[in-house]
């Protein structure tokens, strides 16, 4: 990847939680207006490299450079002036519960914005009629199928036109209708507005069927990085216990501990 296409640079990135190492020594390029997904066994530090890409968390050692803007040698002014072109879609969704769709959608709006309240209502109603929920848009979060809830966090994120969209979990706990209109608004949304988009996720179907770019992150590393065929194809043990979803191989099923039979002796 040519230096002037890449958009993201993580170089050797180390990120220890106490004496745990998370990731030793990890190197990403990631292109401007590429789908790109990370993906791995539950525990390898999927979210927490979003942490570190957003500066929630900061590294070990090593950086983090987004558009050639180095984001923990930034001052929170600056920082919060970044993350303006970041969206973020969380587990959860985490919408406001005492606001409205509407509300929730045009609250970033109010809160960065000058706009008028006209434009922020005709903002509000563009996104939500991307999402499909221009007519929710009077409804209260408790109101909202997990799915719609979903959406409507899209459609908030997107509201100050990104550069950057992060994606953790998109998919979890969604219904296969619920799951494929979420992985074709992302696809579609990411290309329609020249985003560049890192989607967090152990859904390997979902997440293949519109990625550009697959990183396996296990053990602490990059385990491969490849397109989705060339993942699918991969005989490194890593990469095929993963994506074929084998119980039996190199990846553990069990945290690190002392022996069964230690801890009942204790």
């Amino acid at each position: 990847m040519a230096q002037e296409e890449s958009f993201i640079e993580i170089s050797h990135l180390k990120f220890c939680r106490e004496e745990r190492v998370i990731f030793d020594d990890i190197n990403l390029t990631i292109p401007k207006g590429k789908v790109i997904a990370i993906m791995g066994p539950s525990g390898s530090g999927k979210t927490t490299l979003l942490q570190l890409l957003s500066a929630q968390l900061r590294p070990t050692a090593g950086s983090v450079l987004i558009d050639g803007i180095s984001m923990h040698d930034l001052s929170r002014k600056e920082l919060y002036r970044a993350r303006r072109n970041m969206g973020m879609l969380f587990q959860n969704g985490a919408l406001f519960t005492s606001l409205s769709v509407f509300e929730n959608v045009a609250f970033a709006l109010r809160e960065h914005t000058k706009l008028s309240e006209e434009m922020i209502r005709d903002t509000v109603l563009m996104q939500l009629e991307a999402v499909g929920l221009r007519g929710a848009r009077n409804l209260m979060p408790s109101q909202l199928s997990g799915g719609m809830a979903r959406r409507v966090a899209l459609a908030r994120a997107l509201v100050l036109n990104p550069q950057l969209m992060l994606y953790d979990e998109p998919f979890t706990g969604q219904d296969p209708i619920t799951m494929g209109v979420l992985v074709h608004l992302i696809k579609r949304l990411n290309d329609i507005l020249g985003l560049t988009s890192i989607i967090v996720s152990h859904d390997v179907i979902e997440t293949a069927a519109i990625a550009d770019v697959v990183y396996i992150v296990a053990n602490g590393r990059i385990a491969g990085r490849g397109t989705p065929e060339q993942m699918f194809a991969s005989e490194s043990p890593w990469i095929k216990q993963f994506v074929h979803g084998l119980p039996d191989g190199i990846i553990p099923f069990h945290y690190p501990a002392a022996t069964y039979q230690e801890d009942l002796e204790l």
